[in-house]
């Protein structure tokens, strides 16, 4: 039986951190200038865009959580509690578990999780709708390529995707709901406490990169040509509504390029040292 992502963090880390690993070059000279200009320019237009919808930036976290039990004690993923409604943050984020999976071009030791809850009385529809401005409005991405993944719930958001033309039968996976709750991958089910049982209903956003014409999805995980870019959080009684966007993957979906593990293991090392305190997960990356 597989482990499901939360298990996968807390084993992983244990064992990565346990592990002799070759060292990796980190030399300034090594990183991908290109793409971190292009990563620069996604933060820029993320900041416009979401203070031109009347959301405030939140300063992040510190990436080291002080709570060793998970992940080495480095941050994994925003804090939904956090953040208060009609704000946005760009938190920097690492995961452990990476580690296995660093030859992948869409995993990286360091990345941006951009996420904003809207204020007022919103809907997961208004979230969802929110969503597809941001990604095909403000940032041109070609909605043919655009994929989503949830679970049968999230049916009540089969009129928005065919309002604005992305018929959902054909653009939305529903999974296995049992399959999801025990995945706990946010492409269905989120878990904002990684001990807890506590979930929010979330929609995962896939958009399709390389030269190649897939259809959308019909098995989860997709295929390699396919990158999450972020999820739609459809919200209830313990996370209200609203959007998670990685910065990296939506810099790969806009411009094609993207840093190699190594190039981003200094920009990891330069922020855990910024905070003041190395969580025993680093061990893992070095």
């Amino acid at each position: 039986m597989g482990m499901n992502r939360r298990k996968m963090v807390q084993s992983g880390t244990a064992a990565a951190v346990g592990a002799t690993l070759p060292a990796l070059a980190v030399g300034a000279n090594n990183q991908d200038d290109a793409f971190e200009a292009s990563f620069l320019d996604t933060l820029t237009q993320l900041r416009a865009v979401f203070a031109g919808l009347g959301f405030a930036e939140r300063n992040p976290l510190s990436i080291a959580t002080g709570d060793e039990r998970y992940n080495g004690g480095l941050r994994h993923d925003f804090d939904q509690s956090d953040l208060p409604s009609g704000g946005f943050v760009i938190q920097p984020l690492a995961r452990v578990a990476g580690v296995d999976e660093k030859t992948r071009p869409d995993v990286l030791p360091l990345f941006h999780e951009v996420g904003c809850h809207p204020s007022g009385e919103i809907t997961g529809q208004d979230a969802t709708l929110l969503m597809l401005r941001v990604l095909v409005e403000d940032f041109g991405l070609n909605p043919a390529r655009l994929a989503f993944v949830s679970v049968p719930q999230s049916d009540q958001m089969r009129s928005v995707f065919d309002k604005s033309g992305l018929p959902f039968d054909q653009k939305v996976f529903l999974r296995n709901e049992l399959e999801a709750l025990a995945a706990q991958d946010a492409s269905g089910y989120f878990f904002p406490d990684p001990f807890g049982d506590a979930y929010v209903l979330t929609m995962g956003v896939y958009y399709q990169v390389g030269d190649t014409n897939e259809p959308a999805p019909e098995i989860y995980p997709p295929s390699d040509h396919w990158t999450e870019i972020g999820e739609i959080v459809l919200g209830n009684d313990i996370t209200p509504p609203g959007l998670s966007i990685g910065a990296e993957r939506l810099t790969y979906a806009v411009s094609g390029q993207f840093p190699t593990w190594d190039e981003r293991l200094q920009a990891l090392f330069a922020e855990v040292e910024q905070d003041g305190a190395e969580p025993p997960g680093l061990l893992a990356f070095r």
